[in-house]
């Protein structure tokens, strides 16, 4: 096999492949037996016919697309590690020449992954809110415990129990109210820290790609689509609806729900290139004992060895991508300049 030209135009790359004809004249001759174990010839079980009686049997432009399919196909590989190339999509293929005696040759239009020109990622001036949580806030939350453990009299009216250390007994395994109120003013914070690390992380992202220029492959938008589909499907099931359900209620086609997702699916695409190319400046790895780490925090308590061997090469690249993008988030934030800020609530509340 030999590369005989390689062209790229944007994310699209042309390769014109030549394969010496005895190469081709054994993927015809695979492509014959194959159709001979198929085609039922009478007098001869299936796979036992003698050749010269298969090939007046079948189709020889059916072998010869076959054949030409078969060798593409073995070769696609190979093709893709000499040429250095990261599809992102599946190829166009043209036959340029297929001829008795004759080098076989195709054409592969590949769409690959983007170039990307980053800007600025050390050194940006990020803010992130902070945590506090006041008395209202503990307060609603147990009210809502009010509510929930609420008892009807005799006249059908509800009534709340009063917050003392008897209702800390009766709604959580604490033993006063004092430290039930702890264990809620914690919870919302770290509520709230989660949000406003999420949001500094975003703020981050977004700095990035403000500045990075990349040409975004439709495939590759496309399949971010899928993804965002798939959590939503996901989303819907908890509360037992499908995809279909949803599209109902919505009257909307999927094909228009795809289409409103396409801006956010393109956004989403962008920052996972900024931290891929981010992590291939600074060689950022991941290493196995990264991907075990956090299958065994996704695992729940299963069994940690049995996840890894039901994951599949596919899914250990998925985790894989997942942590590298997350080891050059983590880069960029811990060479930020993080300035604290109070929420814009706040804020408003210090004014008055």
């Amino acid at each position: 096999m030999k590369i005989l030209t390689q062209k790229r135009e944007a994310n699209k790359v042309t390769l014109e492949i030549e394969v010496p004809f005895p190469a081709y004249q054994a993927a015809q001759e695979k492509a014959l037996v194959k159709a001979g174990k198929e085609v039922r010839i009478p007098g001869f079980r299936p796979g036992k016919a003698p050749r010269n009686v298969v090939e007046k049997s079948v189709n020889p432009e059916v072998v010869e697309y076959r054949a030409a399919q078969d060798l593409i196909a073995d070769l696609y590989p190979q093709v893709i590690t000499e040429a250095k190339l990261e599809p992102v999509d599946y190829p166009n293929v043209d036959i340029v020449q297929q001829a008795k005696d004759q080098p076989f040759v195709f054409k592969l239009i590949v769409e690959v992954y983007p170039e990307v020109k980053i800007g600025k990622y050390k050194g940006l001036k990020l803010e992130k809110k902070t945590a506090a949580i006041g008395e209202p806030e503990v307060l609603q939350v147990l009210g809502r415990l009010q509510d929930r453990f609420a008892v009807t009299n005799t006249e059908g009216k509800k009534e709340l129990l009063p917050l003392d250390d008897e209702f800390a007994k009766k709604v959580s395994a604490f033993g006063t109210l004092a430290e039930l109120k702890a264990e809620v003013t914690k919870a919302l914070i770290d509520e709230k820290n989660a949000e406003a690390d999420a949001e500094l992380r975003n703020a981050a992202i977004g700095a990035i790609t403000a500045e990075t220029k990349v040409e975004i492959p439709n495939a590759m938008i496309e399949r971010e689509i899928d993804v965002m589909l798939d959590e939503l499907k996901s989303s819907l099931a908890q509360s037992g609806l499908t995809i279909d359900d949803y599209v109902r209620g919505s009257g909307k086609e999927l094909s228009a729900l795809r289409a409103e997702m396409a801006h956010s699916a393109q956004v989403r695409v962008k920052g996972k290139l900024v931290l891929k190319a981010i992590a291939d400046l600074e060689k950022i790895a991941v290493t196995p004992e990264d991907i075990s780490q956090e299958i065994k925090q996704m695992s729940g308590g299963a069994d940690v060895a049995t996840i890894e061997k039901n994951l599949g090469e596919g899914g250990r690249h998925y985790i894989e991508d997942y942590l590298t993008r997350k080891k050059a988030l983590d880069l960029v934030i811990d060479n930020a300049q993080v300035k604290t800020v109070a929420p814009a609530k706040e804020k408003e509340e210090a004014k008055q």
